[in-house]
């Protein structure tokens, strides 16, 4: 598992930041009904990630109580996502 592809990316912005958080996602990919609820709930989410530039995965805790908008797109090798 540890060199599998990432599965999908998640963005998230966070609120009060100008800038967007991108996480490459590895093993079961979330809905968007998954985020919508971890959102509004403020869940704490462990997953599992992998940098950019590398295949080491990691587990990451997420806290969504701070998210302001989020959303999926696929994992392609080579530019990162496939839009």
């Amino acid at each position: 598992m540890a060199d599998s592809e990432p599965t999908c990316e998640l963005h998230l912005r966070m609120a009060g930041q100008p800038h967007d958080v991108t996480l490459r996602l590895h093993g079961d990919e979330p809905t968007e009904d998954d985020i919508a609820a971890w959102m509004k709930e403020g869940s704490v989410i462990r997953l599992r990630v992998s940098e950019t530039g590398t295949r080491a995965q990691h587990t990451m805790l997420v806290n969504f109580a701070g998210v302001a908008f989020a959303w999926l797109v696929p994992y392609k090798e080579g530019r990162g996502i496939d839009l």
